[in-house]
């Protein structure tokens, strides 16, 4: 008995020491692969670092200053550095150990691994993407003196996003057809929404810019007119209607109550007196 207890200790003894150089040589690739993931990821802050800085002088005090790298981003490309450097090191060391198993395994993560950055690197793409375009158009609709800049900057930030993710799932492999469709109903949905509120909105101006048209055509400013009881001289006329000169001040008159109000042109000036 205690000679079988022996015989199997030197037998994993012996083992273990024909096997140790491998498993040396593994923990050294794992330390290299350690030391040379922190490298990577160190570069690459240091070049983050110097382009926002140029681009700070680039742009000091201006609005394109959002161009710089934001300091999520730069967490981010350095985890996706550090963490695909050790993977590739550690693979390298199952095989050198001689675990096949877990060899094969790792070897199938690793041949997997540039699908999965790439479409990673595509969502991170569209993010900062989104982010240009987001100020882009707020500052646009803000300098437009438009009420809603934010929301329609969020708004082409998130269609950007949005078609980022999809993209970068269908890269690494994911079926994106159900997203697809999703998305066009949503954003079909959004748009009809959207073109139905602008056009109940601005039915009015339209009303008034089209009856604007057709006034000109038979009032010239000097005429006096009379307006569903607004009498008044026609000064001038506005995008969307006409300034009366009445005894109590000038009066602004919608041109679409010309249509739809009794419109009379007097030809018959009256005195000042009836005035």
């Amino acid at each position: 008995m205690l000679e079988s207890i022996r015989q199997q200790t030197l037998d994993v003894l012996t083992t273990l020491i024909a096997h140790l150089p491998n498993v040396l040589g593994g923990l050294l690739l794992v330390l290299a692969g350690w030391l040379l993931a922190r490298f990577l990821r160190m570069v690459i802050t240091r070049l983050i670092h110097a382009l926002n800085h140029i681009l700070d002088r680039q742009f000091h005090g201006s609005t394109l200053r959002f161009f710089r790298i934001s300091a999520a981003t730069e967490r981010l490309l350095g985890f996706v550095m550090f963490w695909t450097t050790i993977l590739v090191f550690i693979t390298v060391a199952v095989r050198v150990v001689g675990f096949s198993a877990a060899a094969a395994w790792l070897d199938r993560l690793v041949v997997y691994l540039p699908s999965l950055v790439s479409g990673g690197l595509i969502i991170i793409v569209a993010y900062v993407l989104g982010t240009v375009a987001r100020h882009l158009v707020s500052h646009a609709s803000a300098a437009a003196d438009i009420a809603q800049a934010a929301l329609f900057g969020q708004i082409a930030q998130s269609t950007f996003l949005t078609i980022g993710v999809v993209i970068g799932l269908g890269q690494v492999g994911v079926d994106v057809s159900f997203l697809i469709i999703l998305f066009a109903i949503v954003f079909g949905t959004l748009l009809a929404g959207f073109s139905l509120a602008f056009g109940l909105g601005a039915r009015p101006l339209v009303e008034n810019l089209i009856a604007t048209r057709h006034l000109r055509q038979i009032v010239r400013p000097g005429l006096l007119v009379d307006i569903g009881g607004d009498r008044g001289r026609v000064l001038e006329f506005t995008a969307t209607g006409l300034v009366l000169e009445t005894p109590e001040g000038r009066r602004i008159i919608p041109a679409s109550l010309c249509m739809q109000q009794s419109f009379s042109v007097i030809t018959r000036e009256p005195t000042d007196e009836a005035l």
